[in-house]
């Protein structure tokens, strides 16, 4: 789609008519209320969302992570980083590409971190069929799988200002470190039409309490569900910088597919979770302001999702 000045803008020509139609529409809106695509920034100026396009993924990694100030900004010598990707299938579009992992973990080790570790309650072989698990043998970091069978290895936080959600457990793995680093991929769900920084906590709440959050997706219960990932953002920590998988996406029959995918051959990165998100939805043809879970976690105050008050910084990557 178009963002209003010519330039291509998302997932092109691999998206259905109906997502291109839609995506444009929502570009043309974007650029009316006076989203900042590709703006010069000033000396030392930090946009809110980087965006690179381009068909090498390593190159998009490094290109973004640059433009908010380079990995050392965020890792310090002898730091101990922890990752939270998406690992759920071999099904294109379904999963954080390993290849943009490995890239980030590299960065992190080149910046000086002591340790780098992926986090996860799922089991060993969704890292298998994800294919991140051979490249995470490859690339120094660390694969810790929590167990969601061990009460120690959980903390129970309550929510007083959530809506839908009072209290959850999260692992603890998650606050055992000197920086947190969400990796989501962009992409269709069948309930909430679109996840990536927001809907990945889900990757370190309960089980139990993850399925307390759907118990079906039809009416009631995807507010019901939304409302819970927004809830469960306010008692989670804070990721200290995001960096979300727009290579190859999955643009319906998410979260697992098999889907229609779309190829917008991108890497967008920020430390507003809200408002990466609120990116990625155009990327899908969609607003912030159409995602209910968008919309609850900019009710919390947890970011911004108005991306005509933001800055985003896109980036051609040859």
């Amino acid at each position: 789609m178009s963002d209003g000045t010519g330039r291509k803008h998302g997932a092109g020509a691999d998206f259905t008519r109906r997502t291109f139609v839609a995506g444009t529409a929502v570009a043309g809106a974007l650029a009316a209320t006076g989203f900042r695509f590709g703006i010069p920034l000033s000396g030392g100026e930090r946009p809110d969302v980087a965006a690179a396009h381009g068909e090498d993924v390593v190159k998009n990694t490094r290109a973004v992570v640059e433009a908010l100030g380079g990995m050392g900004a965020f890792v310090k010598a002898g730091n101990v980083v922890n990752i939270l990707p998406n690992a759920q299938g071999s099904h294109p579009g379904t999963s954080t590409g390993p290849i943009l992992t490995k890239t980030v973990v590299e960065m992190c080790k080149e910046a000086g971190a002591k340790a780098v570790r992926w986090l996860t309650w799922l089991p060993e072989r969704n890292w298998e069929r994800s294919n991140l698990k051979p490249l995470l043998e490859g690339s120094g970091a660390e694969l810790v799988l929590v167990d969601i069978e061990a009460d120690d290895q959980w903390e129970t936080f309550e929510i007083p200002r959530g809506v839908k959600l009072k209290k959850v457990r999260v692992y603890k793995a998650l606050n055992e470190c000197d920086v947190f680093i969400s990796m989501p991929i962009f992409k269709d769900h069948i309930g909430c039409r679109f996840t990536g920084v927001l809907k990945n906590y889900m990757g370190a709440s309960h089980a139990l309490d993850n399925r307390t959050f759907h118990p079906s997706f039809e009416g009631e219960n995807l507010v019901h569900m939304e409302h819970c990932i927004a809830d469960l953002n306010v008692a989670a920590r804070k990721p200290d910088l995001c960096v979300c998988d727009a290579m190859t996406i999955l643009t319906s029959k998410g979260p697992f597919g098999p889907g229609d995918i779309a190829k917008p051959n991108k890497v967008v990165a920020g430390v507003d979770r809200v408002a990466v998100d609120s990116y990625g939805a155009t990327i899908l043809g969609l607003s912030g302001s159409e995602i209910n879970m968008i919309k609850n976690a900019n009710a919390h105050g947890l970011g911004e999702m108005d991306l005509g008050k933001l800055t985003v910084k896109e980036i051609e990557v040859a």
